[in-house]
């Protein structure tokens, strides 16, 4: 009975710890930009620079992630000369869930996305998207072929792989323990984990001092935003599987930019199969490289965004970027 009733206060103790830490880190980072209704829920965006004829450039985060991971990257300069706008994907950041059962389907999201930009007015974008986003971005493109400037898919994850995801997203799922590990658990492990998980993101190259808080890392932590953003990540391999066969009909100008020692999406499964597939298509390669090339080499990016901003043709091929690091 001691047993129990220590193992129930523990719970208890951890949930109130987990709760009131979770109203901080709203506190600490609010919402920062506007909400545009979609399909019955509200999404968020954020946008930079003046609307002129040029097309204007969006922003898709990856797994984990929200707008701010642009904001603290290649935002501000595009911003200089372009006009520029980032979403949190459906249930990620502070934009709230569309309640329809595909939702973690890549094309679902491209879906909801589109009707965004439709509304706000923005016309034939240049659409980038990074990690998970890539897989949207490239969902869009299929979608919507006649409605794209140009089309980047930064270190994304396009194809199906081997493997299993990180067991927490399991247990995310499960009724009574994943309810528990949400409220109790998650808050406290995520003190200890946040800073790995950006280490090994990251790796090889060097996090920004003060990353995870600067771009809000930790409003993944929420209850919902973590079950969200673990849905999104057990089911995305089914959807890419079926996806991927079809991306030989993208049409739209194509820049792929990938880390050659990216570990989180591997390159040669993902980018490297997506420029083999879309006809015309640039590949970038970055050697000695990881996942978040628009952090360390935002020049890069940003380079060929304002190419495809400016109407012109991809460089189709492969282009070796970047020294690789002497062993």
């Amino acid at each position: 009975m001691f047993l129990l009733t220590l193992i129930v206060g523990l719970l208890v103790g951890l949930g109130v710890f987990s709760a009131l830490r979770n109203r901080r880190i709203e506190k600490a980072f609010p919402a920062m930009g506007d909400f545009v209704d979609v399909q019955g829920a509200r999404l968020h965006y954020y946008e930079m620079g003046t609307r002129s004829d040029q097309p204007s450039i969006v922003l898709i985060h990856g797994a984990s992630g929200n707008l701010r991971d642009f904001v603290v990257s290649i935002m501000p300069k595009l911003a200089e000369t372009h006009h520029v706008i980032a979403f949190d994907r459906p249930g990620h950041g502070w934009s709230e869930r569309v309640a329809r059962a595909d939702i973690s389907d890549p094309a679902a999201q491209a879906e909801i996305i589109h009707e965004a930009v439709c509304s706000l007015g923005i016309e034939r974008p240049v659409l980038l998207g990074h990690s998970w986003g890539g897989g949207l971005a490239s969902a869009y493109a299929l979608a919507y072929p006649n409605e794209l400037s140009g089309l980047l898919v930064l270190s994304g994850a396009t194809h199906a792989w081997d493997g299993k995801v990180a067991w927490y997203h399991g247990l995310v799922k499960a009724p009574l323990l994943g309810w528990l590990f949400l409220r109790t658990l998650l808050v406290p492990a995520s003190l200890k984990l946040t800073d790995q998980g950006v280490v090994g993101n990251f790796a090889p190259d060097i996090a920004p001092d003060g990353y995870a808080q600067s771009m809000g890392l930790e409003l993944l932590f929420r209850p919902q935003n973590f079950r969200h953003n673990s849905e999104d990540v057990r089911s995305l391999q089914d959807y890419l599987r079926a996806q991927s066969v079809e991306y030989g009909k993208i049409c739209v100008p194509t820049i792929v930019i990938t880390g050659n020692r990216d570990k989180t999406v591997w390159a040669k499964l993902h980018s490297y199969a997506l420029h083999e597939q879309v006809a015309g298509s640039e590949l970038i390669k970055l050697q000695g490289v990881g996942h978040m090339p628009h952090h360390v080499h935002g020049d890069i990016v940003i380079d060929a965004l304002e190419r495809l901003v400016r109407g012109e043709a991809p460089q189709a091929g492969t282009h070796v970027l970047l020294e690789a690091p002497s062993s």
